[in-house]
């Protein structure tokens, strides 16, 4: 499997920590979701499809809160089917201790206004019921109810 950019091919897929993919975070004062992909994936035959997306949000915790599902969508090219897949949060971002019993309780008044923000790293056929065919697709990842930018992924199999 060849990507391009190749440096796709590097990443740890699956890890939440800022990669040599990661898109750059807008400056002054933003709250969304940035994503990037590879332009091109090409497959040799029996290659697993595999799409890398790397990401960075910067959300209203109470949002967050309200709703921490990733959810992957694609368009295909060829026919205009949307490609869904959700990712439930799986506990890797949570803290190794949890907080003191004596800790105050949070509440919603006292995180008005308050964001939280963080990497990721996934590859989004595995949140997808069906394999990705070799086609052009448009990608944009929602967090916390707010869309990405779109990014253009073409796959190709030789």
């Amino acid at each position: 499997m060849d990507l391009i950019p190749d440096d796709f091919a590097k990443v740890p897929l699956g890890t939440f920590n800022e990669s040599a993919c990661s898109p750059a975070v807008p400056s002054g004062s933003w709250d969304g979701v940035r994503i990037d992909a590879p332009r091109q994936i090409t497959l040799d035959v029996g290659d697993p499809v595999m799409l890398p997306i790397c990401g960075y949000y910067l959300v209203p915790v109470l949002s967050a809160m309200d709703d921490s599902r990733l959810i992957v969508e694609l368009t295909r090219a060829a026919d205009g089917k949307l490609l869904r897949g959700i990712l439930h949060e799986e506990g890797e971002n949570e803290p190794d201790e949890p907080p003191p019993d004596d800790a105050p309780e949070l509440s919603r008044e006292s995180l008005q206004g308050v964001s939280t923000g963080g990497y990721f790293n996934i590859d989004a056929q595995r949140y997808l019921a069906e394999s990705l065919e070799p086609d052009r697709y448009a990608v944009v990842v929602i967090y916390a109810g707010m869309r990405s930018n779109p990014v253009q992924v073409e796959i190709i199999r030789r």
